[in-house]
């Protein structure tokens, strides 16, 4: 819940110095969403595209640019402060509107790694495509450029997906965060029989 609200709090405060948004824009639909119900007969589907965001922030982790994919890997309880400048800036061609600065506790150093070295590092897949997922979320990025933090990392689930008739041959690796709630899971016992319930350590 931390970490859900740490994130949320960070872009609300960067698109507090974003542009405000009337009318119709480009590539945004908005709809009404109606109450859904269990005697809808009408199956919704969301095709889920993102909107390319040309006004992206500079993220700098005690001092170090990176990028804004390490927020769905830090440890919110080992930031000290974060501070927003809206001031642009040019970093290797690239230009950045406004900066973001995070600067961990003082007892804390976070591992950073892209997605492509962790599985270069933990797991013996080679070949096939891969899938990256962060807790069941898909992430839909360069796995060489997205940075998480090794050290909230609880664990790594490995599975190969294969289906001969769809001509799917690929990895799947979802990374489980140390999050509170993750945290709680991973001491639950569940035991199945006539009756299912869950003991927690």
């Amino acid at each position: 819940m931390k970490k859900l609200l740490f994130i949320s709090t960070l872009l609300l405060v960067i698109n507090t110095f974003g542009q405000k948004l009337t009318g119709t824009v480009p590539g945004l639909t908005i709809t009404n969403h109606k109450i859904a119900s269990e005697n809808d007969t009408i199956i919704k589907v969301i095709y889920k595209n993102g909107i390319e965001n040309n006004r992206k922030p500079a993220y700098f982790i005690n001092g170090k640019l990176t990028n804004e994919s390490i927020l769905r890997t830090l440890n919110p309880n080992e930031i000290a402060t974060f501070n927003v400048e809206k001031k642009n800036i040019e970093i290797d061609n690239i230009k950045y509107h406004e900066q973001l600065y995070i600067v961990t506790k003082s007892t804390y150093n976070p591992k950073l790694i892209s997605l492509n070295n962790l599985k270069a590092k933990y797991t013996n897949l080679k070949k096939n495509s891969t899938v990256f997922k962060i807790d069941d979320d898909i992430i839909n990025a360069e796995y060489d450029n997205f940075i998480v933090d090794e050290k909230f990392i609880l664990k790594i689930i490995v599975e190969k997906i294969e289906n001969k008739n769809e001509k799917l041959n690929f990895n799947s690796i979802n990374l489980i965060t140390k999050s509170e709630e993750n945290i709680k899971k991973s001491k639950e016992i569940i035991i199945r029989g006539k009756d299912e319930f869950t003991l927690t350590k």
